[in-house]
């Protein structure tokens, strides 16, 4: 297949090029960044912005696009506190201009990423796909805008847009900060980890490898129902749960966390559609994809 991505140089987006690559596919690598011709003939890059519609037209038409995964976003919940309009600019108009040069030009299936900020607060009642979405930061509400795009394409023009709310991803080379790589690069380094509060934190963490294969998957996978969503996450925790692993593995490691939560709360994820739909399979255990970054970030730290 031929397979137009965006944001491939992003957390999840390098793994997911590397990982189309390998199965054979032929990856169009859509971005606003000026590069080099890539050596690969099956990597293509193509310079361009998203709200370029006659741009995405002719890229479609000239690499005979089949599918689309669009990753490339504004994704950060802090950073949109302080730049939400940019954050809508950017997320919502650039997924609208990408759905409709993708209708025009017939491609039926594009993956496109949500995220748990969608949910926003829900206490520890399980989430469920159908749970009210209730984000409470700009970048939730863009994540909740653009599930219901992608889905108002399917009803409206016969697409097969397919959304993917994913959990705290973690693991590997990850640039955005968050309370796991926080914790495992302080045990790794011997520092101690202190937090007035945030044990009881509500943790729904989907390893990067698991999130990568979760998003190929999507690409084929027939039999979408027609929330046209899904729960991505490996494991649901507590951050007491993470740093007591952490610790398991580097007994030196010193933490200190009180009660309580830091953000939003939520309950257990249920993936079952994600099971059965698009065949997804963590391969981590919290203790297996604990050890993993463990390892990766020795070498880095």
């Amino acid at each position: 297949m031929n397979i137009f991505i965006t944001g491939s140089g992003g957390y999840i987006g390098r793994g997911v090029t590397a990982r189309l690559l390998q199965e054979g596919h032929t990856v169009i690598d859509f971005c606003r960044s000026m590069r080099r011709p890539y050596p690969s003939e099956n990597r293509i890059y193509v310079y361009g912005e998203l709200y370029d519609i006659p741009r995405l037209l002719d890229v479609f038409q000239t690499y005979q696009v089949d599918a689309i995964i669009h990753i490339a976003a504004q994704s950060s919940p802090t950073v949109s506190l302080e730049v939400p309009l940019q954050t809508v600019h950017t997320n919502i108009d650039g997924t609208a201009s990408l759905l409709e040069a993708a209708r025009l030009s017939g491609i039926r299936r594009v993956v496109l990423y949500s995220s748990d900020a969608a949910y926003g607060e829900h206490g520890s009642a399980p989430i469920l796909l159908t749970t009210p979405l209730f984000p409470r930061t700009p970048y939730g509400v863009t994540k909740a805008t653009t599930e219901m795009l992608g889905r108002a394409y399917n009803y409206s023009f016969g697409m097969e847009c397919v959304s993917l709310r994913v959990g705290m991803v973690y693991g590997g080379d990850q640039v955005t900060a968050n309370w796991v790589k926080s914790a495992v690069e302080a045990a790794v380094r011997n520092e101690p980890y202190c937090l007035e509060r945030g044990g009881d934190q509500t943790l729904e963490m989907v390893h990067v490898d698991d999130a990568v294969y979760c998003s190929c998957a999507a690409l084929t996978a027939e039999g979408i129902h027609d929330l046209a969503v899904y729960n991505v996450v490996s494991h649901c925790t507590t951050l007491e749960a993470v740093l007591a692993e952490i610790k398991r593995q580097i007994p030196q490691f010193v933490y200190r966390v009180g009660d309580g939560v830091i953000t939003e709360a939520q309950g257990v994820w249920d993936i079952a559609d994600t099971v059965r739909d698009l065949g997804y399979c963590p391969k981590y255990t919290l203790e297996e994809g604990l050890s993993k970054y463990i390892d990766f970030m020795r070498g880095v730290v």
